[in-house]
């Protein structure tokens, strides 16, 4: 098979990258060494560990690139192949083949239309041009929905198998800390053990949140199902990761954290979220008003001291350093945006549905019980 030089030069380049070829498991016979200071040799494997999720998106991007000069090369041979079965070229033979499976009917183009008109790069074109455009988008879209039918029965048959192995996902090991907020059940007083206690937890979940994060505040009724579902065998925790971009962020983590030094995260936490757009310091005056209001009739130990609290905002040195400890976790885990997980170490990233969560759960759990 003839492939473009440039493309073997990227997988070329990719793997000299990190130093082999090879699938990101290494043999444990032998390391391999890396480089070498003074004499002293790092090996390969040392680097994979202190470096794990970079190496793994290293190891990803030479699957994908595989994958697709893979089902480049098959669609080429398909089209060839039909061509000499109608005495013609492989483009004559494709051409004919999406001008008999790619169809738009009237109903899918004018509701598109209905839908784009309005759209700032079309509604300034005259309405011919406008009708072109959306058909030529929705037969592009129809003839990729025929490749990739032609690609599915082509590796269903395993006319197209992609030898190259595919990289697991990493787990990563992230330590739970004495500054880390735990909760072990749906309600915002569960913050105590119930049924499993610390590591003996058969699932934990670490999540990167931030307060201005709109996907991160979908999760919040899934994660109170999970909690409640999983009661006694969970503990869920939350570590603040405010991002640059959202101006109010890192006040709002902080507030949180001047909550949790008193116990009383959860309840910030929460209200926090329930008041997204209105998290200025003058808002996040009056949520730990409240605070301080609902539990002051609660046993001493329970109450929440609004004085303390502004004492804590006033010199943030203690909550500060916690979050930028949360931060370089995150980042060491390869956590780039908010909301993400690590179920027992796995990771999954953004405001996924309940099921996909359920079924890592039931993953993770089998595998510790």
């Amino acid at each position: 098979m003839k492939v473009n030089g440039s493309l073997w030069m990227m997988v070329w380049a990719l793997g000299a990258s990190i130093g082999l070829l090879g699938p990101l498991a290494v043999s444990a016979k032998a390391e391999t060494p890396a480089y070498k200071v003074f004499g002293k040799v790092e090996s390969l494997e040392s680097l994979m560990k202190e470096e794990q999720d970079r190496f793994y998106r290293l190891e990803k991007e030479k699957f994908q690139l595989v994958d697709a000069m893979a089902k480049d090369a098959y669609l080429r041979a398909y089209w060839e192949k039909k061509g000499k079965e109608k005495g013609m070229s492989a483009d004559k033979a494709r051409e004919r083949y999406m001008a008999d499976n790619v169809k738009v009917s009237d109903k899918e183009f004018k509701e598109t239309y209905e839908k784009y008109k309005d759209h700032p790069k079309l509604k300034e074109l005259p309405k011919k041009e406008q009708e072109e455009q959306i058909r030529a988008f929705l037969r592009s879209k129809g003839e990729s929905e025929v490749t990739q039918a032609i690609l599915d029965e082509g590796i269903k048959n395993k006319d197209l198998v992609v030898v190259y192995p595919r990289p697991e996902d990493p787990v990563y090991k992230l330590e739970v800390t004495k500054n880390d907020v735990v909760r072990f059940g749906p309600e915002v007083t569960d913050t105590r053990p119930k049924g499993c206690t610390g590591d003996d937890c058969p699932i934990t979940i670490i999540e990167y949140s931030e307060f201005q994060c709109p996907f991160c505040s979908r999760v919040i009724p899934t994660s109170k199902r999970l909690l409640s579902e999983y009661e006694g065998q969970i503990r869920w925790i939350v570590r603040d990761f405010p991002l640059n971009f959202h101006a109010l962020a890192h006040g709002a983590a902080v507030a949180a954290k001047c909550a949790a030094f008193q116990g009383h995260y959860w309840d910030m936490y929460h209200v926090l979220f329930d008041n997204q757009q209105n998290l200025k310091k003058e808002d996040i005056a009056k949520y730990a008003q409240g605070i301080e209001d609902r539990y002051k009739s609660k046993p001493a130990g329970e109450r929440f001291s609004k004085v303390e609290f502004d004492k804590c905002l006033a010199n943030s040195k203690e909550a500060d350093k916690i979050i930028e400890e949360n931060m370089r976790t995150g980042q060491a885990a390869g956590v780039t945006g908010t909301p993400a997980f690590f179920i027992n170490g796995r990771r999954l990233s953004g405001a996924l549905p309940y099921d996909e969560f359920k079924a890592v759960i039931n993953e993770v759990k089998g595998k510790k019980s």
